[in-house]
């Protein structure tokens, strides 16, 4: 039923909305919507990593949780969903066998020698076209969180290309498959199948984190951005981008992609993972203050300098919205001046923050307790009125309350 909802959904937003336009009650919504692999563990049969080499089997909870996740992926980023195909989770499943009997992840795994050569050529048709993983640990959710390790695709040698990301965020990709298995050594090794191409896209851009509201969860300060551009849409040979990373409280990041120059990593890179080159971009956060990505934050990505095919400009602009998968509960609120003394007359402006910031509502209301004393209005402007002493009050969702003590004294009256 819940697989069903998701489809209904994704279904719905995806005619209702341009690519990359979600929001965030659709996104959490998507979210809510996906399946659950469930407590128990994710193995029908448990793969044997020695000779005998057995693939094993993995339950359907495992993979169509695994297959819901991606798909949510490819839906944030205005991309159509995958569907699974035995071979390909046959195929992986072998992969992963032979990736756990080696006990190290490698795209062209050899054959060992006390494997067959019919169970060698399956895993190794598997492996060669697959994102692969290896992880040290263990859980029923193991294989949606392998792709999100594609999706995040961190650490700094894979940082230049995000191959795992583009692969995982093909537009042409119309099905995928998966395997698991265990080493001897504890190691759990993940296995995607990423090189079909079957499936029909009209795209000119992929982001990521993509337009629209984006989860905050799936984004840290030390990943990279990046935009897979449509060969068939940008001359590169003719372009120049440069990349603009702005945030609305501030913070404003420059990146030459070609040129390797800017406020932290970036590159343009024309290897062949997926089916288009992609602009890399990493800011710097180093003496900011800038801790990481939270709900509320509104990202602007512009990319000048692309040339299309026909020789044109072709800028990028979009904004992305971060937000938080599940609600956040306001639990306090916060007046900037505890205390003031003003003449009549006198104006003053109070500000306050709601905490956390990253709260679903950040509205504040406000009033004064004697508006013959002092009256303020809902930008926390206040104007002292006569002699007296109130409270100016905000308050915010769910209830919560500050107060500044105001004084007003008319001293030519003194």
């Amino acid at each position: 039923m819940k697989r069903a909802l998701l489809t209904i959904l994704l279904a719905l937003a995806l005619a209702a909305l341009p690519a990359h336009a979600h929001t965030r009650d659709e996104v959490r919504e998507a979210y809510g919507a996906l399946g659950n692999a469930g407590s128990e563990s994710p193995y029908l049969a448990e793969p044997a990593v020695s000779a005998p080499y057995a693939e094993g089997e993995l339950t359907e909870a495992a993979r169509e949780d695994a297959l819901d996740y991606l798909n949510f992926a490819r839906w944030l980023a205005g991309l159509d969903g995958v569907r699974l195909l035995p071979l390909y989770n046959f195929r992986c499943q072998h992969g992963a066998v032979l990736l756990a009997a080696l006990d190290y992840v490698d795209h062209d795994a050899p054959q060992p020698a006390d494997m067959d050569d019919d169970f060698y050529e399956s895993a190794h048709t598997a492996t060669s076209a697959s994102n692969i993983a290896r992880l040290n640990w263990m859980r029923p959710t193991i294989l949606r969180e392998g792709v999100e390790y594609f999706l995040r695709d961190d650490g700094e040698e894979n940082l230049p290309t995000l191959g795992h990301r583009r692969w995982a965020l093909t537009p042409e990709m119309s099905g995928t498959g998966f395997g698991l298995a265990n080493s001897a050594s504890g190691n759990t090794y993940v296995v995607m199948y990423a090189h079909d191409l079957a499936g029909e896209a009209d795209w000119t851009s992929v982001a990521w984190p993509a337009a629209g509201a984006f989860p905050a969860e799936l984004m840290h300060d030390h990943l990279a951005w990046s935009i897979m551009l449509n060969p068939g849409a940008y001359d590169l040979a003719a372009s120049r981008p440069v990349v603009t990373l702005s945030e609305q409280g501030g913070l404003t990041f420059a990146f030459d992609p070609i040129g390797g120059d800017g406020d932290g990593f970036c590159a343009l890179n024309l290897e062949g993972y997926g089916t288009g080159p992609c602009l890399i971009f990493r800011p710097d956060f180093a003496g900011t203050g800038f801790t990481d990505y939270q709900q509320n934050q509104v990202w602007t990505v512009r990319v000048d300098g692309l040339v299309d095919v026909s020789g044109k400009d072709a800028p990028i602009e979009y904004e992305v919205d971060m937000v938080s998968l599940t609600a956040q509960d306001v639990v306090n609120v916060e007046i900037s001046q505890l205390e003031a003394e003003l003449a009549p007359g006198d104006e003053l402006r109070l500000a306050a923050d709601v905490i956390p910031a990253y709260a679903d509502d950040l509205t504040v209301a406000w009033r004064s307790t004697d508006e013959s004393v002092a009256t303020v209005d809902g930008s926390g402007n206040v104007i002292a009125v006569g002699p007296g002493k109130c409270e100016i009050i905000v308050e915010s969702a769910g209830g919560y309350t500050d107060a500044c003590a105001l004084s007003v004294i008319d001293k030519a009256g003194q």
